[in-house]
């Protein structure tokens, strides 16, 4: 009597589809370098995988913020920099003026387009602007912040963007705070001082530097002055300027900063997303050649059992 084919054929079937399911897994695995073929392979790993993955994105999302913000920041920077060097140039000469009893009319025409020359070149680099984004005009950045007689009309509202996990840093800045806009007049203070003297070099009477009279009236970030003499008011509103260009630089040092640190939690990130997704080739390797063997002693065991029969058996 002989052993039913269909028996050896079932077993045949049963054996060879597991057999082949290895032998395909170690070679894609091998050719994909991934261990993780489909979510089921491994459930954990793989849903440890996706949220280091999401917080990779995080980051780079944050790393191009960073990016945007830093050309933004260094623009700004730049910018209070060159104000800064104009205004102290031009208090030179505010001293100079101060000093100097009378001038003639000649003498007064070159100082006045001296001055005028100046505050319009502050007022120019005050409306700076990055595309048609002006910096100094916080979330109004569509328009010019100072108008030409040096009085804001930008916002007090800034505009940040996040560049890591609850920490955000500006792409525009309010005018009124780091340019130092007198809030009873609404006029960047030392462009106004300017102004003023300008006034007074025009009546002629030099005097009037010293005269309470002609006192600027100064209120800037909540802070009352009183009324100041011109140089005073001028100082003021250049040191307001000095104070928010450095804030600035520490905008800048606290985003390298931010950057290195997402950098290297980035690289920490994708070294962890390798070790739960990538292939161990030497394990795969070994694993693949044992499939193999495996497969070959199924293929040669059915051979040699296939034609088996009891009368063979029989003496």
């Amino acid at each position: 009597m002989r052993i039913p084919d269909i028996a050896f054929f079932d077993t045949f079937i049963k054996y060879d589809r597991i057999r082949e399911k290895d032998l395909e897994r170690y070679t894609r695995e091998l050719s994909s370098g991934k261990k993780i073929l489909s979510p089921s392979d491994n459930t954990v790993d793989n849903v440890r995988s996706l949220r280091l993955k999401k917080l990779t994105e995080d980051i780079e999302t944050y790393n191009r913020n960073i990016d945007m913000v830093k050309n933004h920041l260094d623009v700004a920077e730049s910018t209070l920099g060159t104000i800064v060097n104009t205004a102290q140039e031009t208090r030179v000469e505010i001293v100079r003026l101060l000093n100097t009893g009378v001038i003639d009319q000649e003498d007064a025409q070159i100082l006045k387009d001296y001055f005028q020359s100046m505050r319009d070149y502050i007022l120019n680099q005050a409306n700076v602007a990055i595309g048609d984004s002006r910096l100094f005009g916080g979330v109004k950045s569509q328009v010019d912040p100072f108008a030409s007689d040096g009085t804001y009309n930008g916002e007090t509202v800034e505009t940040t963007v996040p560049v890591a996990k609850g920490v955000e840093l500006n792409t525009t800045f309010s005018g009124k705070s780091y340019l130092g806009v007198n809030e009873i007049s609404n006029k960047m203070l030392i462009v106004e001082t300017i102004d003023k003297i300008i006034e007074i070099i025009d009546s002629g009477d030099l005097s009037r530097l010293y005269n309470p009279s002609d006192y600027i009236n100064v209120q800037i970030d909540g802070n009352s002055y009183g009324a100041v003499p011109v140089l005073e008011a001028f100082d003021i509103g250049l040191d307001q300027i000095m104070q928010h260009r450095s804030m600035i630089g520490e905008q800048i040092v606290v985003a390298d900063s931010i950057k290195e640190q997402n950098e290297t939690l980035r690289v920490d990130f994708s070294n962890l997303i390798s070790k739960l997704e990538d292939t161990d080739y030497a394990g795969a390797i070994s694993h693949l050649e044992k499939a193999k063997t495996a497969y070959e002693a199924t293929l040669a065991s059915i051979m040699q059992n296939k034609d088996l029969s009891l009368l063979k058996f029989y003496k």
